[in-house]
């Protein structure tokens, strides 16, 4: 009885020792391949910053042998930027940097243009590589129940009633609209609970929304140049700005959120 104990916790130190082994192999795996990854990115980067500097001081040879007041002017922009990045004032020298390109660019040297191509090279090889690679890695998991999947097209230009006369019960209205007049009747559907949400995303036009007398509302609204009426409240005027209203009421189990963002246009509430 000892001894086969004594050969079963050996075995599974073996087996342990094993599995500890096979976890470092693999970390040590995964580590190398990174550190390739790395020092190919890496000598792809020094390549890059060799290939440009060439085309850059190629492209100032050519300017100084042919247009001397052109090359002084592009070394005191030059070292403008420099100072700028220097100071870490970072817009500054975004602005230098890209003033100094658009001038080499409008003196339409070949260099230069070569310069700027090397560049959009690198970074689109650059990007679609990792693209690549997080592709290569993506996990997919698949639902196995099944999905009950409703699709509605927007209405993007006219005039629209989201409710018809039939009463149903309530489901979350979100709306996607350029131009048109909005009608929302809450009094045919049955309002229940406290989580519905009315959700209306369009350009220009009037929006009207009629709640039921026992439903609270949470409207807000954010507009560019709008105007909103509340109930019995004054008409509010916003210019870029974002108004929340409610009228929340002891007693009441039912309510309704609605949330608009319109770049023009008039919000009208109202009960019925």
């Amino acid at each position: 009885m000892a001894s086969l104990i004594f050969e079963k916790f050996s075995l599974s130190l073996v087996l342990f020792g094993l599995d500890q082994e096979v976890k470092f192999i693999l970390n040590f795996d995964t580590m190398t391949n990174n550190c390739r990854t790395e020092g190919s990115l890496m000598r792809k980067f020094q390549f890059f910053l060799v290939v440009e500097t060439i085309l850059i001081a190629l492209a100032f040879m050519t300017i100084l042998a042919s247009n001397l007041s052109s090359f002084i002017l592009i070394v005191v922009i030059t070292l403008l930027a420099l100072r700028f990045y220097r100071l870490g004032s970072r817009n500054d020298f975004l602005l230098t940097a890209s003033l100094l390109l658009l001038f080499l660019i409008f003196m339409l040297n070949p260099y230069t243009i070569a310069a700027v191509l090397v560049g959009i090279l690198y970074v689109m090889i650059n990007h679609f590589a990792q693209v690549k690679k997080k592709n290569r890695y993506a996990l997919l998991t698949l639902q196995e129940e099944g999905l009950d999947v409703t699709k509605k097209p927007h209405q993007w230009i006219g005039n629209d009633e989201h409710v018809e006369t039939d009463t149903y019960a309530f489901d979350d209205i979100n709306v996607i609209r350029l131009s048109g007049s909005d009608v929302i009747n809450l009094s045919q559907v049955i309002v229940s609970e406290q989580n519905n949400v009315v959700m209306i995303r369009k350009v220009y036009g009037p929006t009207k929304i009629l709640v039921p007398v026992d439903v609270s509302v949470s409207l807000d609204v954010s507009s560019i140049y709008g105007y909103v009426r509340f109930f019995d409240a004054p008409e509010y005027d916003l210019r870029n700005e974002e108004i929340r209203l409610s009228d929340h009421i002891d007693g009441r189990t039912k309510s309704v959120k609605i949330i608009i963002n319109v770049i023009a246009g008039l919000v009208e509430v109202e009960r019925i």
